[in-house]
């Protein structure tokens, strides 16, 4: 979604900058996730795997894996197109990259974009039909947005040491990039594909979501306090002043077009997470608790991804309260439907790896490449890449 929890107590600023450094070295690992995952980690998914996955098969239903070429070949997934269509990088050869489709049913596939230099990560719209794609060139990250049929819709470049991206689900022709210099400084940026225009823009803080067309939120950490929640703010990027979503947020995300956020009382319980599904008025359409891991920076919270259309929300969840050092206890996978408050569990000792639903929630791409399918309805676990 990868891993920081590192330090009980840390500053705002330390906070963004183990950030990057971790996403920086996890991208150059053969573990390699994408951005979005990366920033996961700061959202403190962490957690190392402790136990074993159930046992894979190939002989998933409606699953026809990828065939390995045995050179260079599959990279990492990117996430779905649409309910049998994912998004797939491919390394040819050390300094370039290509974007694939591939069809889990047919077993289809088909190039979309070829780049001169490494594909870093590939993000697919909230409308599912377009793609953007970062890649790196020294100390230049270079933005390319295409179609799905490969049709180039944007390119640009921007100095940065790393780079970090939001689309906005409300009107996906606009994204959010914020750019790091090497010491960590950034900028931020509003990318507005319909004007085909890339201005800079002033924003108190670089990690954001939208919540609605024109409304960011943000977290606001005291730097001269130590903490490990801080008020939510909202921002809007027309230059209306902030103003407090929330007063106590450990952390915060975008599910689609809600914000997700999870909050623990310190005092009462520090071990249970409460997590909040909000609409763009703050009305909450969801909110149940599950027990988080202790670490040495604060809590751990497993990944999770929203799917059936915005109808249900996927999440791991510790079996325990407990030491994320020396928890042992796996993962179940729990699906929670929005529309009557039920929850279900789909599979059982699981490690805490990213998870990319389909929009129909039959299927999930699963681990730090995206590399396994897990089938929501036969409960089997699929190697992606035969």
């Amino acid at each position: 979604m990868e891993q920081l929890k590192e330090n009980t107590y840390q500053t705002p600023c330390f906070r963004w900058v183990v950030l990057i450094i971790l996403t920086s070295a996890f991208i150059l690992s053969g573990c390699s996730q994408e951005l979005d995952v990366s920033l996961h980690k700061d959202a403190r998914h962490s957690l190392d795997r402790m136990k074993e996955t159930p046992g894979i098969s190939f002989l998933g239903s409606n699953v026809i894996p990828i065939k390995a070429d045995g050179q260079g070949g599959f990279y990492k997934a990117s996430g779905w197109l649409n309910n049998t269509e994912i998004l797939y990088i491919s390394n040819d050869n050390e300094t370039s990259s290509s974007l694939h489709s591939y069809n889990l049913a047919t077993g289809q596939t088909a190039m979309l974009y070829r780049s001169g230099q490494p594909i870093i990560t590939a993000e697919i719209s909230p409308k599912r039909d377009k793609v953007l794609i970062h890649s790196s060139a020294s100390n230049e990250g270079v933005l390319t947005i295409i179609d799905l049929s490969g049709k180039e819709l944007y390119s640009g470049k921007i100095e940065s040491y790393e780079m970090n991206f939001e689309w906005n689900s409300f009107n996906d022709d606009l994204l959010i990039v914020s750019a790091f210099t090497e010491e960590w400084d950034f900028t931020t940026y509003l990318l507005d594909l319909k004007e085909l225009s890339l201005k800079e823009i002033q924003l108190p803080e670089p990690f954001v979501r939208w919540v609605s067309e024109e409304v960011l939120v943000y977290q606001q950490w005291d730097e001269d306090e130590i903490s490990l929640q801080a008020p939510l703010k909202s921002f809007s990027v027309g230059g209306n002043q902030p103003e407090t979503v929330l007063e106590e947020v450990y952390q915060f995300d975008s599910a689609g077009k809600y914000l997700l956020t999870i909050r623990v009382d310190e005092d009462e319980n520090p071990g249970l997470g409460v997590y909040t599904l909000s609409d763009g008025e703050m009305d909450s359409a969801a909110s149940f608790t599950a027990p988080l891991l202790t670490s040495f920076s604060g809590w751990v919270v497993p990944f999770y991804d929203l799917m059936d259309d915005g109808k249900a929300f996927m999440y791991l969840r510790a079996k325990e309260q407990g030491e994320a050092d020396l928890y042992d206890g796996g993962f179940d996978l729990m699906k929670y439907r929005l529309g009557n408050n039920k929850e279900e569990k789909i599979f059982s000792e699981l490690a805490n790896e990213p998870l990319s639903c389909s929009p129909a929630g039959e299927m999930c791409l699963y681990g730090f490449q995206l590399e396994k399918v897990l089938n929501i309805d036969t409960k089997e676990i699929i190697e992606l890449v035969q």
